[in-house]
């Protein structure tokens, strides 16, 4: 008998491919559109007025955020590929890692995350994975923070159950109605020019979590930061 979990899986299964064929067939025919409008900007742009200009330089940017969602994209259906492998992973260095990996991005962000762990706590979680959530989740919360100094605090805690890890804020905030929408793919609430992004680095959250048997969540408010709830499960 076929249970509401297998029907899921299923599912997910036969989404996670028709997205993997979708963004990785159509890379080659957006490279071939960026390439010539390039080059037609390289070979003609002297010749072209400054309306002609700013066309080619709206389809070049147009053509690099969809490369950039595709890329997501492929990343989105990859995540359920592999079998997920758990090891005993120290947070501590998953943190440090996260801190190396935004530095480029954000030169300021290092003093600006604060890590705290109620106990000393190994997490057996898949550690690519476990990284990319943090990564995702720490990077939202920069990007959405108008502040002089941006404040990031990771807890982490445990129960009989599961590991809980919390990732709070002192940034924009969302107001309460779209705090079910956010984890979709492309959910954006702002635009492109003031928040760079596909909107597709919360729905990669919810799927590694999913993948750990576990739960996210958000508490925000506008203008009063966000705080987000994730739980891994533990096995049995």
């Amino acid at each position: 008998m076929i249970n509401d979990d297998d029907l899921k899986a299923d599912r997910q299964q036969d989404l996670d491919e028709l997205t993997y064929i979708i963004s990785h067939d159509l890379q080659e025919p957006l490279r071939m559109i960026t390439s010539y409008v390039q080059l037609l900007n390289k070979r003609y742009g002297d010749k072209l007025d400054d309306n002609a200009r700013d066309y080619i330089r709206y389809a070049v940017d147009g053509s690099n955020r969809l490369k950039q969602m595709m890329d997501d994209l492929l990343t989105y259906s990859r995540i359920g590929k592999p079998a997920l492998v758990r090891e005993e992973v120290d947070p501590v260095q998953v943190i440090e890692k996260v801190k190396t990996l935004l530095r480029s991005k954000y030169p300021d962000s290092k003093d600006t995350i604060e890590f705290t762990a109620r106990r000393q706590i190994s997490i057996s979680a898949d550690k690519a994975l476990l990284t990319k959530l943090l990564y995702n989740l720490i990077d939202n919360s920069l990007k959405f923070n108008h502040s002089e100094r941006p404040e990031i605090r990771v807890l982490m805690d445990e129960d009989d159950m599961n590991w809980k890890i919390s990732v709070s804020d002192n940034g924009v905030g969302i107001d309460k109605d779209y705090h079910g929408k956010i984890f979709g793919i492309f959910q954006k609430l702002h635009n492109h020019a003031d928040y760079p992004g596909s909107g597709i680095g919360l729905a990669i959250c919810e799927k590694i979590v999913d993948r750990h048997k576990g739960t996210i969540s958000i508490d925000s408010e506008p203008e009063k930061g966000s705080t987000f709830h994730v739980t891994i499960k533990k096995e049995r």
